[in-house]
C-alpha cells in the first residue's frame, strides 16, 4: 500500500503535522506502507497559470517544470491521500491551495488518478473549516474517492489561547484509530 502525505502548514510540529503522523502510525500499524511525505511549504510549486496545456498534451501533463511532478510521479498509485492543514481564514494555507489547484492536470483521467482513493483530510482551525470540507464534498461525487475528516479546534474556548492537540489525547487516538481502521479496511 501506498500513502501520500500533503502538509499545507508553513510550520513543523503543528496541531495538523501532529494529527497527520498520528494517522500514518495508526495505517502502518497494520502493515507495510509506503509513504510519501510532501511539505508543501519547502517545495518549488508554482500557481497553475490556467493555460489548459494539460487538457490537450499526451498524458495530461503539466506544463510547468517544478516539484509538483514529485507528488504527480506518486499520485496514481496512492491508496491514501491525507490533505493535512490548518484553516486560515477559514480555508486551507495558500500552500495548499496552491498544490491543490495544480491537480487540474490530473482530473481528466479519473479512473487513473482518483477513482477508490482514500483522501483524509485534516483540517486544524480556531473559528471555521466548514469551507474547505464543503470543497472536497463537492467533487467526491464526480472524482469518486471516499472522504474522511478529522477537524481539530486549537482554540481554548474559555481562555481563547490556542493549544496543541498534543494535549488532547482522545484527538489523537481518534486520528490513530482512523489510520488503522483504513488500513485494515484496504487490505480486506
Amino acid at each position: 500500500m501506498r500513502a501520500i502525505v500533503l502538509r499545507g502548514s508553513p510550520r513543523r510540529g503543528g496541531n495538523s503535522d501532529t494529527l497527520a503522523d498520528h494517522f500514518i502510525q495508526g495505517l502502518k500499524s497494520t502493515g507495510d506502507i509506503e509513504v510519501f511525505d510532501f511539505i508543501l511549504n519547502d517545495m518549488k510549486i508554482k500557481p497553475c497559470q490556467g493555460c489548459q496545456y494539460c487538457m490537450t498534451s499526451k498524458n495530461n501533463k503539466c506544463i510547468t517544470d517544478d516539484d509538483m511532478h514529485k507528488i504527480y510521479s506518486v499520485f496514481a498509485d496512492a491508496d491514501f491521500v491525507v490533505w493535512a492543514t490548518p484553516m486560515y481564514w477559514g480555508y486551507m494555507t495558500a500552500q495548499m491551495k496552491t498544490a491543490l489547484d495544480r491537480m487540474e492536470a490530473l482530473a481528466m483521467d479519473v479512473k487513473k488518478y482518483w477513482l477508490d482513493k482514500e483522501f483524509v483530510a485534516i483540517l486544524t482551525y480556531r473559528h471555521h473549516y466548514q469551507s474547505t470540507v464543503g470543497f472536497f464534498e463537492r467533487v467526491q461525487g464526480y472524482f469518486r474517492f471516499r472522504l474522511n475528516v478529522i477537524t481539530f479546534c486549537s482554540m481554548n474556548k474559555e481562555g481563547h489561547e490556542d493549544i496543541h492537540v498534543s494535549s488532547c489525547k482522545e484527538k489523537l487516538e481518534e486520528s490513530y484509530q482512523l489510520g488503522r481502521k483504513l488500513g485494515l479496511l484496504r487490505r480486506a
